[in-house]
């Protein structure tokens, strides 16, 4: 039973930057959740495709949408939202991908049954840029396999991120963490928390052909955070994590050569049944 409160119960935090298209879903998909008692943080971070205007034209009073016309990145906007949060607990979305319609509803019944969780993610269905499924992401469920192996990253997905306002506000995000603001927020944090995810498909991310720079300085950020963090990662841990980050680079470099990224994704992603196809 989700309790009635004064005030939104859960706070959403959607940044952006020129989303494009998938942007108008984004917020459709919020606005058709089973739950209701939510707000809306819409933080412009400099966007010049008309997506501003676009977020100030929906009139729903959940809805707060703010920008000062600069280009400060993910972290410190995120940060931004988390300081203007009001709800018990904070759900994180990307601005071009889909939440389904029983994604928060699953999420708060789920922390309101186990207090001792602090976040809570879960499974993906995959999609490309036009919308077509590729297959679907399954993650662990319990902690202990969720950070089994800190090298290789963690099995929580940043955008399905769910977890209590208290947790975002005691750890943050690392503003020089350009492009790993996640995993690096969950190296300082693992060892003192507790992590899930719901095993039922709950949100649809979407997988750009493009984007190999953007990976590849997500990949040598994360080489160098490991190797400069001796404090949070072991010689062990920063060989076996550059090992695998070198070798995902390889890949990437490969793929976006031959125009064969969505390839790759159907081939790896677990198939689709049927009814989920249908339900997407």
């Amino acid at each position: 039973m989700i309790p009635n409160v004064r005030g939104p119960l859960v706070s959403i935090l959607m940044p952006f930057h020129n989303p494009g298209n998938g942007f108008s879903a984004a917020l459709r998909s919020i606005l058709n959740q089973t739950y209701q008692n939510w707000e809306l943080l819409l933080c412009d971070d400099g966007s010049t495709d008309g997506s501003l205007a676009m977020a100030k034209s929906i009139h729903d009073e959940r809805i707060t949408v703010w920008s000062d016309g600069q280009r400060k990145g993910l972290a410190g906007r995120l940060n931004e939202c988390i300081d203007r949060a009001r709800g018990e607990f904070i759900a994180r979305m990307d601005s071009d991908d889909v939440s389904y319609p029983e994604r928060l509803r699953s999420q708060v019944e789920f922390l309101l049954a186990r207090p001792e969780v602090d976040l809570v993610g879960c499974s993906m269905l995959i999609f490309g840029e036009d919308g077509a499924p590729l297959g679907q992401r399954r993650l662990p469920v319990a902690h202990e396999q969720i950070v089994a192996r800190p090298a290789s990253g963690f099995g929580l997905a940043h955008p399905t991120w769910m977890a209590r306002a208290n947790w975002f506000r005691e750890y943050r995000y690392d503003l020089t963490a350009l492009r790993y603001e996640d995993v690096e927020l969950l190296y300082r944090s693992y060892k003192n928390s507790c992590f899930a995810n719901l095993p039922g498909l709950l949100y649809g991310y979407r997988e750009m052909r493009g984007g190999f720079r953007k990976r590849l300085k997500t990949r040598i950020g994360r080489i160098r955070y490991l190797r400069i963090r001796k404090d949070l990662a072991s010689r062990g841990t920063f060989c076996r994590g550059a090992l695998a980050e070198t070798a995902k680079i390889v890949a990437d470099a490969i793929l976006a050569a031959v125009s064969a990224r969505y390839v790759m994704l159907r081939f790896r992603e677990e198939r689709l049944s049927a009814g989920e196809t249908a339900a997407w």
